[in-house]
C-alpha cells in the first residue's frame, strides 16, 4: 500500500515538475501569437496561464503530495480560487464567441436583444459554477434552495407570462429574420416600413407617417408579407375598360404608351397588357407594370391613370364615360372634350404671333391639317432622338426645350410659342427634348402643309428660321460661337428636307 502511495505521489510530482512548466510555456506562446494578431482570445488564455495553472499546481502540491485534508479550509480555499479562475476564463471565451455571433448577425436598428442573448450563456456558466462551488467543494445542500427557486420561478412565470411570451417571440423573430429595418411589410392589414425591432415589439411607419408599435407576440402569430425580400421587384396591376369599338391593337398600344411614360415603371421587365374581358360595349384590359420600390405603387397607379386619359385623346382611343368621371372632376373638362372644329383650330393657330401675317385662307388650310393634343405635366411632347417634320403651337400650359443630357440649359415656352420643326442637322437635333412643364394643350400642324404655305409666305418662313436659329444658338454652345447661319438644307421654307428618310423623322401622336 505504501509503495502504491509512493508511486501515486511520484506521478503527481512528475505532473507538477514536468507537465506544468510545459503547459505554462505553451500557453505563453499561444498568448503571444494571439496578442500579435490582436485577438480577443488573448485574455482567456492569459487567465488560464496566470491563474488556473498556478492554482491547480498549488492544489496538487497541498492535497495529493502533502496529503492535506481535502475538506480543510486551506484545500477548499485553493479549490474555490481555482474554480473561480476557470469560471472567469470560460466567461471570457463565451463573451468572445457571442460577440462574434453578434457582429455577424447584427440587425441595424435593434436595441437590447443582442445584449440579452449574451447574458443567457453567461448566466448558465455562473449558475453551474455556483452549484459546483457549494455542492462539490463546500458540501452545502441546496435542495431546499432550488425548491424555493422553482416555486418562485413558477409564480414569476405566471405573473409575467405575457411579457415572457413577447420576449420569446422577439427572440424567434430576431433569429428567423423575416424582416429587417427598412423593409416594407404588411401584417394584419397594416402596411408600413420597419423602423426598429427590439425584444418586445417592432415599430412601423405607415404611409401617413404615423408610428405603429406592434408586439412581437402579435407578429409571431400573424401572416406577414415582406415586400422587400427576397427581391425588390414588384408587379402593379391596373384593370380598366375601353370602348368596344376600339380595335384591341390600338387599345394595347395606347395603354403601353401610358405605362412606359409613367415615372417609376421599369423598362425591364417591360409593361404588358392582357385582354381579360370581351363584352360589348366595353372591353377589359389588365396592365402589368413592374417597379423596384413598393412604396410608390399608389403614385404609379395614379400617374398611370392620368396618362391613360392623355394618351387616349392623342391616339384617338375613346374611354368610357366612367373613366372621365374617375380621373377628371373639373367642370371645364366638358368643354375640352368637345371635338374641335376647323374654326376652333384656326383661332388657336392665329394665337401664334409668328403666323399673324398669314391670311384667313392660309390659316384655315393649316387648321385643316392640324390636330389638338394634350400632355400631362412631365410628359415628353417630343422625346430625344425624335426629328419632327410638324409644327407645334402651344395653346395652353408651359413647356421647355432642353438638351437631353444637360439639365441647366433650356428654353421656356408659353402660350403661342412654336416648336418642333426641323431646323438643324439630324444628329444635333436628336439631343433636344420638349417637355411639358405644366399640363399642356398643343395644336400639331402637318409639316407638308406648313412647308407649302411657308414657300408662299417668305416673311413667315424667314421669321421661323430666325426664331429656330436663335434657339439653337442658346441651346448649343458650338452654335453660339459659330458665325454660320441656318444651313439652306434645313431652312423651314423647305420643311420636309430631302436628305432625311421618311422613317427617320416622325410626328408624335
Amino acid at each position: 500500500m505504501n509503495t502504491l502511495l509512493t508511486s501515486a505521489d511520484a506521478l503527481w510530482a512528475l505532473l507538477l515538475v514536468i507537465f506544468l512548466p510545459v503547459l505554462i510555456i505553451g500557453a505563453g506562446e499561444v498568448q503571444e501569437r494571439l496578442r500579435q494578431s490582436d485577438s480577443s482570445l488573448e485574455q482567456p488564455v492569459a487567465t488560464f496561464r496566470n491563474w488556473v495553472l498556478p492554482l491547480s499546481a498549488l492544489w496538487i502540491l497541498v492535497v495529493p503530495i502533502f496529503d492535506a485534508d481535502s475538506t480543510g479550509i486551506l484545500s477548499r480555499g485553493i479549490a474555490t480560487g481555482t474554480l473561480i479562475a476557470i469560471t472567469g476564463a470560460i466567461l471570457q471565451v463565451v463573451n468572445y464567441f457571442t460577440e462574434q455571433a453578434r457582429a455577424r448577425s447584427k440587425i441595424p436598428g435593434t436595441r437590447g436583444v443582442p445584449q440579452l442573448f449574451m447574458m443567457v450563456p453567461r448566466l448558465v456558466v455562473v449558475i453551474v459554477a455556483g452549484w459546483l462551488l457549494f455542492t462539490a467543494i463546500w458540501d452545502v445542500d441546496l435542495t431546499g434552495l432550488f425548491a424555493a427557486l422553482g416555486v418562485t420561478s413558477l409564480i414569476i412565470s405566471l405573473a409575467l407570462q405575457d411579457t415572457l411570451s413577447g420576449l420569446a417571440s422577439g427572440f424567434l423573430l430576431l433569429s428567423d429574420k423575416p424582416f429587417e429595418p427598412g423593409d416594407w411589410i404588411e401584417v394584419n392589414d397594416i402596411e408600413g416600413r420597419v423602423v426598429d425591432t427590439n425584444y418586445r415589439s417592432s415599430r412601423i411607419e405607415d404611409r401617413n407617417g404615423d408610428l405603429i408599435v406592434i408586439p412581437n407576440s402579435v407578429l409571431a402569430g400573424a401572416t406577414l408579407v415582406n415586400y422587400d425580400q427576397p427581391a425588390r421587384l414588384h408587379r402593379v396591376v391596373v384593370s380598366l375598360q375601353v370602348a368596344y369599338s376600339n380595335p384591341p391593337s390600338n387599345a394595347v398600344d395606347m395603354l403601353l404608351a401610358a405605362a412606359r411614360a409613367t415615372e417609376g415603371v421599369l423598362e425591364d421587365p417591360p409593361p404588358k397588357v392582357r385582354v381579360v374581358q370581351i363584352d360589348d360595349p366595353l372591353m377589359g384590359y389588365d396592365v402589368h407594370m413592374w417597379i423596384d420600390d413598393y412604396t410608390i405603387s399608389p403614385r404609379v397607379k395614379s400617374d398611370f391613370g392620368a396618362l391613360v386619359w392623355y394618351q387616349s385623346h392623342r391616339m384617338d382611343v375613346p374611354l368610357p364615360s366612367p373613366a372621365y368621371d374617375l380621373y377628371h372632376h373639373d367642370p371645364i373638362q366638358e368643354e375640352a372634350d368637345a371635338t374641335l372644329t376647323i374654326e376652333d383650330l384656326a383661332d388657336r393657330i392665329r394665337r401664334a404671333p409668328i403666323f399673324s401675317e398669314l391670311g384667313d385662307a392660309d390659316i384655315r388650310e393649316l387648321a385643316g391639317s392640324a390636330v389638338d393634343e394634350r400632355f400631362r405635366r412631365g410628359e415628353s411632347i417630343l422625346p430625344p432622338n425624335t426629328v419632327s417634320r410638324d409644327i407645334y403651337v402651344l395653346w395652353s400650359g408651359r413647356a421647355r426645350i432642353a438638351l437631353a443630357d444637360v439639365s441647366d440649359v433650356f428654353i421656356e415656352l408659353s402660350d403661342g410659342d412654336v416648336f418642333g420643326v426641323v431646323s438643324r442637322p439630324r444628329d444635333r437635333a436628336a439631343a433636344q427634348e420638349v417637355i411639358a412643364v405644366a399640363d399642356c394643350e398643343v395644336v400639331r400642324i402637318d409639316g407638308t402643309t406648313a412647308g407649302a404655305i411657308a414657300s408662299r409666305n417668305p416673311v413667315v418662313a424667314d421669321e421661323l428660321n430666325q426664331l429656330l436659329a436663335s434657339r439653337n444658338r442658346r441651346l448649343d454652345p458650338l452654335e453660339a460661337s459659330s458665325e454660320i447661319d441656318v444651313p439652306a438644307a434645313t431652312r423651314v421654307d423647305a420643311l420636309v428636307v430631302d436628305d432625311i428618310d421618311p422613317g427617320d423623322g416622325r410626328s408624335t401622336s
